[in-house]
């Protein structure tokens, strides 16, 4: 798949129309921050120069433009949006799926995902985003983890997993801070959430990876892979 970007020091203002819900509309002036010329979808957005931050994202496919809510990420050419068009549901036709890296560390990677998919509405075919369920959520109902600082346990799904601690102690013992390490991932026509399970503020010797499906109106993890 042939991507391009827009560097940050060199954006360039764009104007384009297409439909909303069936509607005519035309945007207001905003940056190209990402397209798959190819597939004929790009990804617009207001720039903040202020707040260093895009905001306000549309996505244009083909004649049609998609507006989003809460969508927003840093202006930073390190932080740019992945863009990926592919089968997620294997229905033969092309979802949209859009990551950003809202936070990073040494050890650790945040991001976001969202999904765009072609669905039936009153007023015809139209794009509207998908529900995507939180990976830390799904974590915490199903498994239950603890440390000490020579063992990690993990048990849950019918399983139980053990191993040495590699980072020789732990901060936490039953509670762990995995929104901390959220890295969202296509692999092929699969989304996949890679989640770190943090153990001090500089070591992460597990995770959990989470394969989502599309159930109904949602996608879900369908199978988790604990690396311990």
């Amino acid at each position: 798949m042939k991507k391009f970007f827009v560097a940050i020091g060199c954006l360039v203002i764009v104007s384009s129309s297409g439909v909303i819900n069936g509607k005519a509309t035309t945007t207001n002036s905003q940056t190209l921050v990402v397209g798959d010329k190819k597939a004929g979808v790009y990804l617009y957005a207001t720039p903040n120069p202020k707040e260093e931050r895009f905001t306000d994202f549309r996505v244009k496919i083909g004649n049609e433009i998609v507006e989003t809510e809460g969508w927003a990420v840093s202006m930073s050419e390190t932080r740019l949006p992945e863009l990926h068009v592919i089968d997620l549901n294997g229905d033969g036709k092309k979802e949209i799926v859009v990551i950003f890296i809202v936070g990073y560390g040494t050890w650790v990677v945040k991001k976001e995902a969202h999904i765009l998919q072609q669905v039936e509405t009153p007023d015809g075919l139209a794009y509207e985003e998908m529900d995507i369920d939180n990976p830390v959520h799904t974590i915490e109902r199903d498994f239950m983890i603890t440390a000490t600082d020579k063992t990690i346990q993990v048990k849950g799904r019918g399983h139980t997993w053990r191993a040495a601690n590699q980072c020789g102690k732990t901060y936490y013992r039953h509670r762990f801070p995995l929104y901390q390490s959220v890295n969202w991932k296509v692999e092929g026509n699969t989304l996949l959430a890679d989640v770190g399970l943090t153990i001090t503020y500089n070591c992460v010797p597990a995770g959990f990876i989470l394969k989502y499906k599309q159930k109904g109106e949602i996608y879900i993890a369908k199978q988790i892979k604990v690396n311990l």
